[in-house]
């Protein structure tokens, strides 16, 4: 929501410059960059610091078995009172901030073991546009001449005294971690094992079911698995007979639930990225995988 403020950090800038091809990304971070932190109470050094151009130790992210190097380091981290908090990379003001590779290697920044924060934010001089690594949308977006509009927010989100007191009680989805890493590309990908404890068919050729997973020691997703009638019928004999039958049951009124709560039941599932549609209900948005095939199982009562 825009909130108005008085205090214009840009009255005396001239915006022409940023149609002059010498105005490039260190321009921006002088003229343009620096007043914003300044203005939010980040400095070189103190509780609320400016980390700038931090080196990795290990410049990788890795899903699975698939890695991926980080090219260049963040430009800007904020540190409160010794922890991080958000990272800022700034770009030239001919660069799209809706470009892709721009959004995949800020988020990429934002997740990494050495840094972890909720907060990733990329500024061209003419767009500032702030993300949390769990929202696929961005949660500020807006243009620089109207930073004055919008300096409420940036102060409620990104001021040091309230940037870590961040709401981290919704799920993280897998299917937008691997979107917003570049990933959602891949021909398959395998869960091994993976835990169901309810399926729901949704329409006669659709299924679907939430399970958590775990691509690395400290993080945990939510990843929700569709699937067809034909993959459906895969599941005979890995579940039991009563459920097969009730999900084979056509929808008619409401959806069709078995839950499971008898045994654990694991499915070792062979999966790629149902389309680039994110789905959404009252609590969450998500974006699902589509299961190309269940290949083992086990019970465990």
């Amino acid at each position: 929501m825009q909130t108005e403020h008085r205090y214009n950090l840009f009255r005396d800038f001239d915006f022409a410059l940023l149609d002059d091809f010498e105005f490039r990304e260190d321009s921006v971070r002088e003229e343009l960059v620096v007043p914003v932190l300044k203005a939010l109470g980040y400095g070189p050094a103190g509780d609320y610091r400016i980390i700038r151009s931090r080196r990795l130790k290990h410049p990788f992210i890795s899903v699975g078995s698939r890695r991926k190097k980080l090219e260049v380091v963040p430009d800007y981290l904020f540190e409160v009172k010794g922890k991080l908090a958000w990272v800022l990379d700034a770009k030239s003001p001919v660069e799209d901030l809706d470009n892709t590779s721009h959004l995949e290697q800020c988020y990429s920044y934002a997740i990494h073991p050495e840094i972890r924060v909720p907060y990733f934010a990329l500024f061209n001089g003419r767009r500032f546009v702030l993300y949390h690594i769990n929202k696929p949308r961005p949660i500020l977006d807006f243009q620089i001449q109207t930073t004055s509009l919008y300096f409420g927010d940036l102060q409620r989100l990104l001021s040091p005294k309230t940037v870590l007191d961040y709401d981290n009680s919704f799920k993280k989805d897998f299917g937008l971690h691997l979107k917003r890493m570049g990933f959602d590309k891949f021909k398959s990908l395998v869960f091994p094992l993976t835990p169901i404890q309810s399926i729901t068919r949704m329409a006669d050729n659709l299924f679907s079911f939430s399970s958590g997973v775990k691509p690395s020691d400290e993080d945990i997703y939510v990843a929700t698995f569709d699937f067809d009638q034909e993959t459906f019928q895969q599941l005979d004999g890995k579940i039991p007979d009563s459920a097969m039958t009730i999900l084979r049951k056509p929808v008619i009124d409401s959806m069709n639930t078995v839950q499971f709560i008898d045994a654990m039941y694991r499915v070792t599932l062979e999966c790629t990225m149902n389309g680039q549609k994110l789905e959404e209900n009252e609590d969450e948005i998500f974006l699902p995988l589509r299961v190309k095939k269940f290949i083992e199982h086990s019970t465990t009562a």
